[in-house]
């Protein structure tokens, strides 16, 4: 079966924000002398943002490559959460929204012209370029410093719960 920019994308976005919610409801879940209103605003070092803003931006990392890529209407969220909860209704809520990309939504479109508009210009790519140059490393990034946070305030989290959910 050839890779495809679904399965190169897609696929593994929704197995990461799966993921990504065992490590919150376990970080959620653990006895700790940390408030829980104190984690979701934890960063790993001063001049980074915290852990809602982590969870935050691999949502839209994850929802910005179905809009870009499959041609989904864009999906607004405002980034208001502050509760473990309210990170675990953001997965949920982009986890329906990635259900709704079927593969042949992204087939064949691997030199379609993707422009991202950011602070510093138009940046553009092909759509293969996009998600293998910044979409996918960008979730990763977001997904593992959130996981790194909550290691870091002292949540029992191990290589599996990143890699595998809690699935064995």
């Amino acid at each position: 079966m050839p890779v495809t920019l679904y399965r190169m994308s897609i696929v593994p976005f929704i197995r990461g924000l799966e993921n990504l919610s065992h490590i919150l409801k376990k970080g959620s879940n653990a006895e700790s002398t940390i408030p829980a209103s104190q984690l979701v605003s934890a960063r790993l070092h001063p001049d980074m943002q915290g852990l809602a803003y982590q969870v935050q931006r691999v949502s839209d990392t994850a929802k910005g490559a179905a809009v870009r890529v499959a041609g989904l209407d864009p999906v607004a969220m405002a980034d208001t959460e502050t509760t473990f909860e309210d990170l675990q209704e953001r997965i949920t809520q982009t986890l329906e929204i990635l259900k709704r990309v079927k593969e042949e939504d992204m087939e064949g479109k691997e030199d379609q012209e993707v422009v991202m508009k950011t602070m510093r210009g138009e940046k553009k790519f092909t759509a293969k370029d996009y998600l293998l140059q910044y979409a996918v490393p960008n979730f990763y990034f977001h997904v593992v410093a959130a996981y790194a946070i909550l290691r870091k305030e002292g949540m029992d989290l191990g290589k599996m719960d990143y890699l595998a959910g809690g699935r064995e």
